[in-house]
């Protein structure tokens, strides 16, 4: 069975889906897609007919695309007032040969967060830390070990009801079938973490549109996080407000033609822009930039800020993702305000490289990691579903991409 999966990350802005499979420790994308989300604010529902609207969109994108129906996918739920808490759980292997296998795995998970779940509160996930077979052998892939006592510690992380049950109706609502749940910081760290992070102290900051998302992690664990009410549509309004023009075209001067520093704009760069009053306006890029760095700077120290109140700790690296990383000179401002050793992540896979997707990249990522620790193997695509994405449509007039790619690669793996 092959290893395909689809995530969908539901943001204030956009909704963005990924469809990809895992293959030999890589993800390899057969579709994606990212609509313009409506009936979200601040990454909560506020209007569930207009999210299920938004995700029926995004699907059916890529439903086209690939030529057959999604049905199962990862999703992400609002990670406000969320609870992380160090638990542990201890089980005896249940077999003759004491061969520790999957089920073992599913129980001590179980085990650990057994009447440990506040009220109101709901699971996300159990990340463990490391499994421990007859007290003294540490592992993280547990499965096919020998012993006779399997342990975990690990987190729990916990998040209120209604931002889990919320979700779920509206997918559930759109006829898909949810496999897994996951936070954005959760899901952001796999898609930007390497080895070197995985021993240190750190902080993930997701820099999105009407919401920033700092994350702590030590050795790889999420410890806390917290979510400020401030994003790029913030700066959208700013120029708004100043320039006098509409929200929209806040929106394109902000993405297509500001810099985040003012040190490295061109004055002889000219907009022209129709304000509110259907007055032709020219704006300069400097005096457009001065607002955008204004805000990023407020953002950026509220961030930092941030950092020092969610840890006490020494933090040995920050990351910065998410989708305003993508204005110009974005890194020159981050140097100023964090200093040069700052990692800014760039999404680099095939077919998403826009730092939008990190989320729904890193979701995928961390649902892999999960089965594997798990020792289970799940693929959300059925075998006829399979056989559709490698056997082109001999009726249809024009061969979808994906279909060649997929079909090529498989034809030359029984060639071999």
């Amino acid at each position: 069975m092959k290893k395909i999966y689809t995530s969908i990350d539901i943001g204030s802005y956009s909704i963005k889906i990924i469809v990809g499979e895992y293959f030999e420790n890589k993800l390899n994308l057969l579709a994606s897609a990212c609509v313009s989300s409506k009936g979200i604010k601040k990454g909560l529902i506020v209007d569930p007919d207009l999210v299920i609207n938004s995700i029926h969109e995004g699907i059916n994108e890529v439903n086209e695309k690939l030529g057959i129906n999604i049905k199962k996918v990862i999703v992400n739920v609002p990670d406000y007032n969320a609870k992380f808490k160090q638990v542990s759980g201890c089980v005896d292997v249940r077999n003759e040969n004491n061969i520790i296998t999957s089920d073992d795995v599913g129980r001590v998970i179980k085990d650990s967060v057994y009447n440990k779940l506040e009220s109101g509160y709901e699971l996300v996930t159990v990340v463990p830390t490391n499994y421990i077979i007859d007290d003294n052998i540490e592992t993280s892939k547990p499965v096919g070990k020998n012993g006779q006592k399997l342990e975990i510690k690990g987190i729990m992380i916990t998040t209120p009801k209604k931002n889990i049950y919320s979700v779920l109706s509206i997918i559930e609502a759109a006829g898909l079938e949810v496999s897994d749940i996951t936070i954005s910081g959760l899901s952001d760290y796999y898609e930007v973490r390497i080895d070197k992070l995985d021993s240190k102290t750190g902080a993930l900051i997701n820099l999105g549109h009407e919401t920033t998302t700092i994350t702590i992690f030590e050795s790889g664990n999420i410890i806390d996080n917290e979510t400020l009410q401030i994003g790029g549509i913030n700066i959208e309004k700013d120029i708004s407000y100043v320039f006098g023009v509409d929200r929209e075209d806040g929106r394109t001067l902000k993405e297509k033609f500001a810099s985040c520093h003012k040190r490295f704009c061109q004055l002889n760069e000219i907009y022209e822009v129709k304000n509110t009053i259907g007055e032709l306006v020219k704006l300069n890029q400097l005096e457009v930039s001065e607002v955008v760095m204004s805000r990023m700077l407020e953002i950026m120290n509220l961030a930092k800020k941030q950092i020092r109140n969610l840890t006490d700790k020494e933090i040995e690296y920050i990351v910065l993702a998410g989708g305003l990383t993508e204005i110009k000179s974005f890194k020159n401002l981050a140097y100023d305000v964090f200093g040069k050793d700052v990692i800014i992540y760039n999404v680099t896979q095939m077919g998403a490289r826009d730092n939008k997707y990190t989320t729904a990249l890193g979701m995928i990522k961390y649902f892999v990691y999960k089965m594997e620790s798990r020792g289970r193997e799940y693929s959300m695509f059925s075998i006829e579903d399979e056989i559709s994405l490698i056997t082109p449509d001999k009726k249809a007039k024009k061969e979808n991409m994906v279909n060649k790619i997929f079909g090529s690669f498989v034809a030359g793996k029984e060639d071999k």
